[in-house]
């Protein structure tokens, strides 16, 4: 099974849906202490909130009860997916005292711990999404710009994303061709298990395929 199975099958899904679980994290942060995450992760807070960006979003925890909200159009909202609460909870809590970034990016299946028991089966996130941007290098190009990629030289288009100002991924795409289909790659530093968890970069490359999904 692939360390991206999980956040596969919760795409689509309110993080209110799961009930037991939504309600076991806000007790976890409720009354919330978050001068050792601020200091360690520079996040900016005041009495009430401890405010976090994700893919360029602004996020913030409510210390009172542990709320997460997002920053929508209308103002705030607490009706968060699933992969996106747990991406930042996660953060939250499994960032270490002294976290670093090693500069070696590999892929998620390569982590301590993610170990994937077949490797011939399809990745569940990445699959689908060449398939789905196979022939259209041009507008997989523009939907990275509008998601604010920085271009890198690797395959035939590659770009990275900042999804926490700590925790950056890598998409790497090869276009198809007469031999084989398309292939997306996502690559992670192999440290980011100082900032979360090793199935939680399955919820951060989710919401980064949708994203880009959401383009076409």
């Amino acid at each position: 099974m692939s360390v991206n199975y999980h956040a596969f099958q919760s795409i689509g899904y309110l993080f209110s849906a799961h009930e037991a679980l939504c309600q076991q994290w806000r007790e976890r942060f409720s009354h919330y202490d978050p001068e050792r995450i601020s200091k360690i992760l520079n996040l900016p807070r005041d009495e009430n909130y401890l405010y976090v960006t994700y893919y360029q979003t602004p996020y913030r925890l409510r210390l009172q009860d542990g709320v997460l909200e997002k920053e929508t159009a209308g103002g705030w909202s607490d009706e968060l997916y699933f992969n996106e609460s747990m991406s930042i909870y996660h953060l939250l809590f499994h960032t270490k005292d002294f976290p670093r970034i090693s500069g070696v990016w590999v892929p998620n299946t390569a982590l301590e711990g993610a170990g994937v028991h077949n490797r011939n089966l399809p990745d569940p996130l990445l699959t689908p999404f060449g398939a789905r941007f196979s022939g259209k290098l041009p507008l997989l190009d523009r939907a990275c710009r509008a998601c604010g990629g920085t271009p890198l030289d690797k395959g035939d288009l590659s770009y990275q994303f900042v999804a926490f100002p700590q925790v950056s991924l890598q998409l790497i795409f090869w276009d198809a061709d007469e031999d084989f289909p398309a292939q997306a790659q996502v690559l992670v530093d192999e440290k980011v298990t100082d900032f979360m968890h090793f199935e939680t970069t399955g919820c951060v490359i989710s919401d980064l395929l949708e994203k880009l999904e959401a383009m076409l």
